[in-house]
């Protein structure tokens, strides 16, 4: 029988053999699907290029409106209108502003700030029935991420992370709006970058879709919008240390969005 001294380091030593083992499956998809431990969600592969951009972005981000119309002025704009100069005449052209060849479109910010975000978390369903049971919180833990001030999903944990922000619309601080944030999805929406309008939040529970925790949003609308867009377009992968799968983009809106820390140095 070994004394409590002894089997200590034993225990310690099967711990690191179990990361090991978890982190490799998140870069082998056989031991992946053996385990259910892989980084990405329904209907992902394991390595996809947005199929388009998202596209839309600014139409949820900012509204168009006519840019105000400045009649030209001066003795070279006087001329113009009578017939007797054309509008790019040299004459008085330190007096004269020249006219804008269209009414072009102003962007005015329609997303004013981020006022909550929830991350949300789906089994790895690949698994068929047995997508309930493969582990999601486990990897957190095995990471220590609590003990180490971090919040948000390991990298290399299985099933897939999203967020759903409530953001407050301009001009109106009791509108708000929620958006699911998805990345990696890229088969099933079409891009790998997604944010699709969602009234509902998951349950936390334990099978299916749940809702892991929450936090005041920090982040205004244009920095949310820039985080978007450094995002979008790239390539969605699977492993962990490549900063590219759905755990990683998780991590990095709560760290920019939230008060809290998404990730460290010691992240893969």
């Amino acid at each position: 029988r070994l004394s409590a001294s002894a089997a200590r380091p034993r225990t310690l030593s099967l711990a690191r053999v179990l990361v090991r083992v978890l982190r490799t499956a998140g870069e082998r998809r056989d031991v992946a699907l053996l385990l259910g431990v892989v980084p990405m969600g329904s209907k992902s592969s394991k390595s996809s290029a947005s199929h388009l951009p998202h596209g839309k972005l600014d139409d949820i981000f900012f509204t168009g409106q006519p840019r105000e119309h400045v009649p030209p002025q001066g003795l070279g704009a006087l001329l113009a209108r009578l017939g007797l100069a054309s509008p790019a005449s040299s004459l008085d052209t330190s007096l004269s502003v020249p006219e804008p060849l269209a009414l072009e479109p102003e962007q005015a910010q329609r997303i004013k700030r981020v006022a909550r975000v929830h991350w949300c978390s789906s089994p790895f369903d690949e698994l068929g029935a047995f997508a309930d049971l493969s582990p999601r919180s486990l990897p957190r833990r095995l990471a220590r991420r609590e003990s180490r001030g971090l919040s948000g999903p390991a990298t290399w944990e299985a099933g897939h992370s999203y967020a759903l922000v409530d953001v407050e619309i301009a001009g109106d601080p009791a509108l708000q709006e929620r958006y699911r944030l998805n990345w990696g999805q890229g088969t099933r929406y079409g891009t790998n970058l997604s944010m699709i309008p969602q009234k509902d939040l998951p349950l936390k529970r334990f099978k299916g879709d749940r809702l892991e925790k929450d936090w005041p949003g920090t982040c205004t609308g244009d920095e949310l919008y820039s985080l978007l867009k450094r995002w979008d377009g790239r390539v969605y992968d699977s492993a962990p240390h490549n900063n590219s799968n759905c755990h990683h983009f998780m991590q990095e809106l709560i760290h920019q969005c939230t008060d809290e820390r998404g990730h460290d140095r010691q992240d893969p």
